[in-house]
């Protein structure tokens, strides 16, 4: 021990649970003023340098100083966290089983994540040249130059002193000037260059087509009281979770802008959620036309280095609000008021890849230790949220039971496609759906007609042999794509073109079956052939802003129809759209998930809510195959409380959320025998931790067995005490000597038992 050193602890950036501990480090005295907390820094490791994060710098370490090894360098000069970020990323660790890097990384700058010798990442900068006028050392020497000869430099001069800032292609181009006349210039010290950053500024301008325009918002007695629980929270400055249960058009986002104008009169900023990306240019224009350029977004539709800068301004407190989807709560907003959540019951909140957090666990932790209120806003909020509101102590459920204006209540009507004739008539788009489409067409208004299934056709199928293509990756059916005629597999991505040919017999008896929403589209385009029909889903959304685009065309006026998958289902007000058909709404059920019945009822609520938001009347259509079943019973009699009680009764019986937690832990590797060699050598491990009350099921096969190559087995613990379980289980894994090629993920709460 080295009394004159100093020291900082640091978790090393790799992800291995065995290895998640601080490691104490050497300060070099080059270095001693640029560390600190929230620093990172690239530190010798093994026998390679690797990143680190500071999280404590101390006068003493308990290691003898021939193991302590120097700090190499610091990769950024200001601390990416503090103290309450530290906290936060310890509880995701630990509350994930994730290592401390892996948690980490979601608080640095996009790009390279540090990997790099600067914050940047890798990150290419734009940098231009402002010329600008120097006007002492121009009076100075203006005397001794002939400008009559130089009369091409006079324009540069001149320009200059009107206009005293300008890039230099935009000088170039309006004097007609040359890049020898600006160096000659320059030269002489009579204008000046100073390079700066250009800003990439990503916005929307989708025009926001609503009668309140900048008029001030009003609310009615059931928004003003469910304000009133978010503004009593940020008087008090304390930790509390409002859930706002407001039927579709409630008004639910006047009560957001509301909650933030009070947060910004106290000098904090404000973050607002949305699960979809298509939802932000709509939520976007609302809040601009409230508070302007104090408003921006952020979402992985942008492109690195748009988000590298947009964090960076966000950094530079910039902007007071923040829209964005579920990266967006770990931007580094300085001094945050208030966490909104809107459409808090979605899945897309939930993290699908490496540390599988959850947005809406991670923002009440960060509520926490912020001590700021955290609001929930659904018109079917999910089971456990609803539940958790009803019985803790700093949670409280507002209901909003009518709409923020008067409308006449939906119509809606079930088709039972089991009465429907196929040979006679088209299953997909029905007599009566089709009638109802035309009279609304008619009246100029929109239509809106859900399908929760992208492609065109839910597999092939040769009529001779009855060969199904099937990727060979997941061995699964592909899924055929009219628009690209390519098969693609919704699981993994890998494609092949479409022959029409089966390569089995070689016969050209291929038959496409199930309907997927290209095939939809096309109908509706044959049928309606002078309308407008657009489509959103993820393939019709891939480019930038395509969001907005598609939503400019379908909110022109006239008549139009827009299909689309479960981004078209949440949040989407437009007051022309009369009709909302839904095609097929029995397709997810029968999919093996605890779930579905839940989603099934949000989705389908959610949809339906579209239509009839301002004055117009509007109407849904159902096509399904059970229409007696309980969950289409409720949604007709519009009855979340039947359809939450008897759906909590249910998971009661079962143990599922929110009566346990869910811990499902996936081993997968393209060695098949050695997956299920892992994964049975683990579960008796796991049996030693689990305590009574608690319960395992597995291991077995996933639901979804293979994908991308790649065989998962499963178990799955249902916990009574997750913190402690979780302890326990991460002692195991750090010991468990798995096969090296093999992947052990851990999700906890899943909300895809897949």
């Amino acid at each position: 021990m080295d009394i004159n050193n100093k020291y900082a602890e640091i978790y090393i950036d790799i992800k291995a649970l065995n290895i998640n501990h601080p490691f104490d480090y050497r300060i070099p005295p080059y270095l001693s003023y640029g560390i600190s907390t929230g620093v990172i820094v690239r530190v010798p490791f093994k026998n390679r340098f690797e990143t680190g994060y500071v999280i404590k710098t101390k006068n003493k370490s308990e290691l003898h100083s021939g193991e302590i090894k120097d700090i190499e360098k610091i990769v950024n000069k200001k601390p990416i966290f503090d103290s309450k970020k530290l906290e936060l990323i310890k509880w995701i660790s630990r509350y994930y089983i994730q290592p401390f890097g892996s948690a980490a990384k979601f608080f640095i700058p996009p790009g390279e994540k540090g990997k790099k010798t600067d914050i940047s990442g890798g990150v290419k900068l734009k940098f231009k040249d402002y010329l600008s006028l120097n006007v002492d050392k121009y009076n100075e020497c203006r005397d001794k130059i002939n400008w009559e000869r130089n009369y091409s430099k006079k324009k540069v001069v001149d320009y200059l002193a009107r206009h005293r800032e300008v890039i230099k292609e935009k000088l170039i181009k309006d004097t007609r000037s040359s890049y020898a006349n600006i160096g000659f210039l320059v030269d002489r010290r009579i204008i000046s260059v100073v390079k700066k950053r250009q800003k990439r500024d990503f916005r929307y301008e989708y025009e926001f087509k609503r009668d309140t325009g900048k008029k001030r918002i009003t609310l009615n007695s059931y928004q003003k009281n469910a304000l009133l629980s978010i503004e009593n929270s940020l008087d008090k400055g304390v930790f509390h979770k409002i859930l706002i249960e407001g039927v579709t058009g409630s008004g639910k986002t006047d009560i957001y802008i509301a909650a933030c104008r009070k947060v910004l009169k106290n000098n904090r900023r404000a973050l607002v959620l949305t699960p979809e990306i298509s939802l932000i240019p709509q939520l976007f224009s609302r809040f601009e036309s409230e508070f302007g350029d104090e408003v921006g977004v952020y979402h992985s539709n942008m492109n690195v280095a748009e988000r590298y800068e947009r964090w960076m301004d966000i950094w530079g407190d910039r902007f007071n609000i923040i829209i964005g989807t579920r990266s967006s709560i770990f931007t580094p907003l300085n001094n945050l008021g208030i966490i909104i959540i809107d459409e808090e019951h979605d899945s897309s909140y939930k993290g699908g890849t490496g540390v599988r957090y959850n947005t809406r666990e991670v923002a009440m932790k960060m509520g926490e230790l912020l001590d700021i209120p955290i609001v929930l806003g659904s018109a079917t909020p999910s089971i456990v949220t609803r539940y958790r509101a009803e019985n803790e102590k700093n949670f409280t459920l507002v209901k909003i039971p009518i709409k923020a204006q008067s409308s006449s209540p939906l119509e809606m009507r079930v088709i039972d496609l089991k009465k429907i004739d196929h040979r006679k008539e088209d299953i997909n788009i029905t007599r009566e759906l089709f009638t109802e489409v035309k009279s609304e067409l008619d009246k100029n208004n929109k239509v809106i007609i859900f399908l929760n299934r992208r492609g065109y056709s839910n597999f092939v199928i040769c009529s001779k042999c009855g060969n199904v293509p099937k990727c060979p990756a997941c061995d699964l059916p592909y899924n055929y794509h009219r628009d690209t005629r390519k098969l693609v597999c919704h699981h993994c991505g890998r494609e092949t073109n479409y022959t029409g040919k089966c390569d089995v017999c070689g016969s050209s008896s291929m038959v496409l079956y199930g309907t997927g929403i290209q095939k939809v589209q096309s109908k509706l385009e044959a049928r309606f052939k002078d309308v407008p029909v657009l489509r959103m889903d993820s393939d019709a959304t891939v480019k930038k802003k395509s969001h907005q685009e598609i939503l400019k065309k379908f909110i022109s006026p006239g008549g139009s129809i827009l299909i689309g998958t479960q981004m078209i289902a949440k949040g989407l007000d437009i007051g022309d759209v009369t009709l909302v058909g839904i095609i097929n709404s029995d397709s997810m059920l029968g999919l093996p998930d605890y779930h579905m019945n839940e989603r099934v009822y949000q989705l389908i609520t959610q949809v339906s809510g579209r239509a009839g938001r301002m004055r117009k009347k509007g109407k849904v259509i159902i096509q399904t195959y059970n229409p007696e079943s309980m969950v289409m019973k409720s949604i007709l009699r519009n009855d979340y409380e039947s359809f939450y009680k008897q759906e909590l009764e249910n998971r009661k019986e079962l143990s599922y959320p929110p009566f346990s937690d869910l811990i499902n832990i996936i081993i997968s590797g393209k060695n098949e025998a050695r997956v299920k060699k892992d994964i049975k050598e683990l579960a008796p491990r796991l049996y030693g931790v689990v305590k009574k009350g608690s319960y395992i099921l597995g291991p077995a096969p996933a639901p979804f067995y293979k994908i991308n190559l790649f065989y998962r087995w499963h178990i799955m613990i249902k916990a009574k005490d997750l913190n402690n379980l979780s302890d326990g289980i991460a002692e195991i894994l750090k010991r468990f000597k798995k096969f090296n090629e093999n992947k052990i993920i851990v999700d906890i709460n899943p909300v895809w038992i897949l």
